[in-house]
């Protein structure tokens, strides 16, 4: 199993939180965290198409995607499950950041 303490912390951070309906995971400490279909189908509502590479020359995954506001990004994690993570992270805090009010 791959480390995720981190890349949790910083989902968490996003301010996400597990709704009743989403199909979560249960980490070691026992933080849940969304499943590969959760955030696959978060991608197709938000018409994000990730593309993963894996490297021969390491054992990490590298997720690229492209957005109207950000443009090309990318993330790399120890495991494609970290790497989604990783990358559901930057995608939900880029569609839920809050507007300053002034």
């Amino acid at each position: 199993m791959s480390d995720l303490r981190f890349a949790l912390d910083d989902l968490y951070a996003s301010g996400w939180w597990p709704s009743d309906g989403d199909r979560c995971l249960q980490y070691e400490d026992g933080r849940w965290y969304p499943d590969e279909s959760v955030i696959l189908a978060f991608f197709g509502k938000s018409i994000i198409h990730p593309q993963f590479h894996q490297s021969s020359a390491s054992a990490s995954v590298e997720v690229v995607w492209s957005t109207a506001t950000r443009g090309r990004q990318a993330v790399r994690g120890r495991s494609r499950e970290e790497a989604l993570i990783l990358v559901f992270t930057n995608l939900y805090r880029e569609t839920h950041a809050q507007t300053p009010s002034i």
